[in-house]
């Protein structure tokens, strides 16, 4: 079967009207805020346990057991203890090497809390719930020692003087101080939030506080030239996702004052062309810009603002349907194309897939969007692309093996390179195990929507009932979901039928049949007092089919089921390690990929089973690709591969 990306992840959005106008949402007024969003809501990673028999639990325990463990606390606060003049701990001589210890000093302390903290809830680790709040306990000593009205970080203020424009302020190294200021804060609230750290809320709001005096001295010239970042690919300063995590602290403290500082960072500049739905992303930093969108996504939720939330559902229908690739993923080294740019000549020099597609961060923020989204209007095209992107990115940038972590995801003929270093992509990828847990399930009232197909058991607190769902669709398994206690009352299990099922999804309560209108890209709805024992068989059909590039419909991507296939072709040429710094292997030539030659554009034509592995396939009778074998993209590391194919038909 054939399909567009357009067609498979076609979103439910309604029409918005040509003619918004957009007030500058960094203006300070007083006026009332409109009414909230009240829609559906994530389980925290408390409620949600992964159960063995999917690649997610693996990966998971791979980072629990090794890459996060073996971080050290007391090399993650040298910095901080330094600039706060603070004695360090026998044996700490040094921070962590890399963007840590350079222009993103300190930003690896703020993912470790998050991820530590996500880590602690979703498997309840004592060891990460003890040194979350060993790490707060530091940070909140190095706030009162540094005695700034609540500053806190691993650089000093006059990386802000020079954001600002004080004449001769230096702020040394420090390239994006906003950045890391948005990871320490969020940090902090993810162990307000997991951990139930309540000195964790103290520091943040202190910080929050710093800031929004700050910000409140800067003229609105100031302030624009400061929080610009359309001038260039690379921004002079990318300050994260702010709004975002000022807008969290809102949601807990309900302080006006906070909201009105995370709305500083959503500009009009940005927000006013979205809400009318122009497409102005060629050229701009993707990360910086997702960051961006994740924030005023989040205060358009808390205050209904109708601009902020068109212009945000309109960013994540840009991106998904006019910037991404086949595994969700999108950006070509860093940066968002021209509208439609796939597979042929990219921002990157004019290259055609590059090795530097698709940044790990890039999906990260994404999945936050999309989780946004999601709160606000339960609809399936969210949950397919948030199953595209976390299957075929999120879970594939992490090595099966080692726990090591990709900045890029390359599509055609290269390799993947594992991070050495404190990168950017490093500390959203040890966020991103201990996030598996999320996206999972979401609820409001009496209804629960199952979103992903992850072996996993819900312990839903607010109806006092325990849902445990086993069968990994990804090796073809079916899904069932063994209500292990009932809780109180009537519940409604909206049951996601994606977008790629091949055939009719078939439904059995008990053991018996139950007649569904189960088309794709839908919820079918189950409602009754459910009864401990109660079992929910669904079949979810896969099929294999093929996706044309958008602008180069000859070049195709091969999918079965939700499941992204990649065609192994070995190792030639490739260093004796894959582990460096993000860039180290650029240049190393890509490997050629044979093109797809047959009669049929049907990939069940060309492709044939392996046995006793059905996740994995071998072409036939297909020229060139004859004889390659194709396996999940993320079962492939450690050797070339290709995602994309050049699918030229013979005569019969």
């Amino acid at each position: 079967m054939t399909f567009t990306r357009r067609s498979m992840l076609k979103a439910t959005l309604a029409a918005w009207p040509a003619h918004c106008v957009a007030r500058d949402p960094g203006d300070r007024d007083r006026r009332p805020l409109p009414v909230p969003v009240d829609a559906a809501r994530a389980f925290l990673a408390n409620q949600v346990r992964l159960l063995p028999g999917s690649p997610f639990h693996a990966r998971q325990e791979l980072h629990r057991k090794g890459v996060l463990a073996s971080y050290d606390p007391d090399k993650l606060l040298y910095p901080y203890r330094a600039l706060a003049r603070l004695p360090q701990k026998e044996g700490i001589e040094r921070g962590y090497d890399g963007w840590d210890s350079e222009f993103l000093r300190g930003h690896m302390t703020g993912h470790y809390l998050s991820a530590a903290s996500r880590m602690a809830a979703a498997t309840g680790s004592i060891l990460f719930r003890d040194r979350v709040n060993y790490l707060v306990g530091e940070l909140a000593t190095c706030q009162r020692a540094l005695d700034l009205d609540g500053y806190l970080s691993a650089f000093s203020t006059a990386a802000f003087d020079q954001l600002e424009g004080k004449p001769g302020a230096d702020a040394g190294s420090i390239g994006v101080p906003y950045y890391t200021i948005q990871k320490i804060m969020s940090g902090l609230l993810d162990a307000h939030a997991h951990v139930g750290n309540r000195q964790a809320l103290d520091v943040a709001t202190r910080m929050a506080d710093y800031f929004g005096k700050r910000l409140a001295t800067l003229d609105a010239a100031q302030i624009d030239r400061m929080f610009r970042t359309d001038g260039s690919r690379n921004p002079q300063n990318e300050f994260g996702a702010m709004s975002d995590v000022l807008t969290e602290l809102y949601k807990i403290d309900k302080n006006p004052r906070h909201l009105e500082t995370a709305r500083i960072f959503d500009r009009a500049w940005f927000v006013g062309p979205l809400a009318e739905g122009e497409d102005r992303l060629g050229g701009l930093h993707a990360n910086t810009h997702i960051a961006q969108a994740v924030g005023l996504a989040n205060g358009a939720n808390v205050n209904g603002n109708p601009v902020a939330l068109k212009a945000s559902e309109n960013f994540w229908r840009l991106v998904v349907h006019r910037h991404s690739f086949a595994n969700g993923g999108t950006a070509f080294n860093e940066w968002f194309d021209k509208p439609g740019v796939e597979a042929g000549p990219s921002i990157d020099n004019q290259k055609v897939l590059p090795p530097t597609t698709a940044e790990t961060c890039n999906t990260h923020n994404m999945l936050k969007l999309t989780g946004r989204l999601f709160e606000r209007n339960p609809r399936a095209a969210l949950a397919d692309y948030y199953e595209r992107a976390l299957y075929n990115h999120v879970l594939a940038s992490v090595a099966p093996d080692s726990g090591a972590m990709t900045y890029f995801t390359p599509f055609h003929g290269d390799f993947r390179t594992y991070l050495n270093g404190s990168f950017c992509c490093t500390g959203s990828g040890i966020e991103n195990t201990a996030r598996y847990n999320e996206g999972i399930y979401f609820h409001k009232d009496d209804a629960l929507w199952v979103n992903l197909y992850i072996p996993s058991e819900l312990s839903w607190r607010e109806t006092g009932m325990v849902l445990r769902q086993q069968g990994d669709i990804m090796r073809g398994d079916p899904v069932r979901f063994t209500v292990v206690k009932p809780g109180t009352g009537a519940v409604t299990l909206n049951l996601r039928i994606p977008a790629w099922v091949a055939k009719p999804a078939a439904v059995r309560i008990n053991g018996k049949p139950r007649r569904v209108d189960a088309k794709p890209s839908t919820y079918i709805a189950l409602r009754r007092p459910w009864k401990a024992g109660d079992v929910i068989d669904l079949a979810l059909p896969a099929g294999l089919r093929l996706e044309q590039a958008g602008d180069d419909a000859s070049m195709v991507s091969l999918f079965h089921g939700p499941v992204l296939l990649a065609g192994e072709l070995g190792r030639d040429n490739m260093p004796a390690s894959d582990v460096g710094h993000k860039d180290a292997y650029l240049k190393v030539a890509a490997a050629p990929v044979p093109d797809i030659v047959g009669t049929s554009g049907n990939p069940a034509d060309w492709l044939a089973t392996i046995p006793g592995d059905p996740s994995a396939f071998k072409f036939k009778d297909a020229g060139p690709a004859t004889g390659i074998v194709l396996r999940p993209l993320f079962d492939l590391h450690h050797q070339r591969y290709s995602v994309y194919w050049h699918l030229r038909k013979s005569a019969i």
